[in-house]
């Protein structure tokens, strides 16, 4: 894709974090060097938004140190931890590409998979995932983890009527402006917010593709399935009672009215 000029695309990079002080010199190394540089044909990546999530480590004071640079935005932590999902509309909101790359600081899905979403983009979609779970995904991660994943999706495809098989992969192409549109008003803006993102894309009658990509589980992450299970399924009710019941009930566009 590129614009009716015919200039490629260009993307902004928006990575979440938190506690991820240790992790971040080996992303920083391994994305600066493409700064400016093409990922795919019509993509061309001119920015890096990072988000500090609240971090209790220096994640916060090493970004800092980031922000004199060209081509990185830094997007301070504000009071408090609001969760991944705000850390990422905040990011998409600072971003100045015409489209928004989502990805987690590991880099599992590596940035040359980005072909693989912006061919989706290219067939008519207007948002392109990654998944770990369709023929053709190729994944390196703990049996547990898989386990696990599958489980959860089972469940949020039977309460909020989505088709997707794996809603939590990091890595997402969409233009920046349906990126904004789609996580202003955040209802869980924790761990489910792709959810919520998906669903609102639905309800709002943007098509989602779902492609199957590679994915190298990256150790060291912040997140324990264990734990974060009984909140993220919470919210999953949460969103099937506010997204999908209203919105069946009262038509397209109730998911923007719907109380918290």
């Amino acid at each position: 894709m590129s614009s009716p000029g015919g200039e490629p695309a260009r993307v902004s990079l928006v990575v979440p974090l938190y506690n991820e002080e240790r992790r971040l010199p080996a992303f920083v190394d391994g994305v600066a060097p493409l700064l400016g540089s093409t990922l795919c044909p019509g993509y061309r990546l001119t920015e890096i938004v990072v988000v500090d999530d609240a971090s209790l480590d220096a994640t916060g004071l090493r970004i800092r140190e980031l922000a004199g640079r060209p081509g990185w935005t830094v997007v301070p932590a504000e009071p408090g931890s609001h969760g991944k999902g705000d850390a990422v509309a905040r990011g998409a909101r600072a971003s100045s590409g015409t489209h928004v790359l989502l990805s987690d600081v590991d880099l599992a899905a590596p940035l040359s998979e980005t072909a693989k979403l912006a061919a989706a983009l290219a067939d008519g979609a207007e948002i392109a995932i990654g998944s770990r779970d369709l023929a053709g995904s190729r994944v390196a991660a703990p049996q547990s983890r898989v386990i696990v994943g599958r489980v959860f999706n089972r469940f949020v495809r039977a309460m909020t009527g989505l088709d997707t098989r794996d809603t939590q992969c990091g890595f997402k192409l969409l233009p920046a402006d349906l990126a904004r549109s789609l996580l202003s008003s955040l209802l869980v803006p924790g761990l489910a917010f792709d959810i919520e993102l998906l669903m609102r894309a639905r309800n709002g009658g943007h098509r989602v593709a779902e492609v199957p990509i590679a994915y190298q589980h990256g150790a060291g992450s912040s997140v324990r399935p264990a734990t974060a299970a009984a909140p993220m399924a919470l919210d999953v009710v949460r969103l099937a009672l506010h997204l999908r019941l209203r919105h069946g009930l009262s038509g397209r566009g109730a998911d923007v009215e719907a109380p918290v």
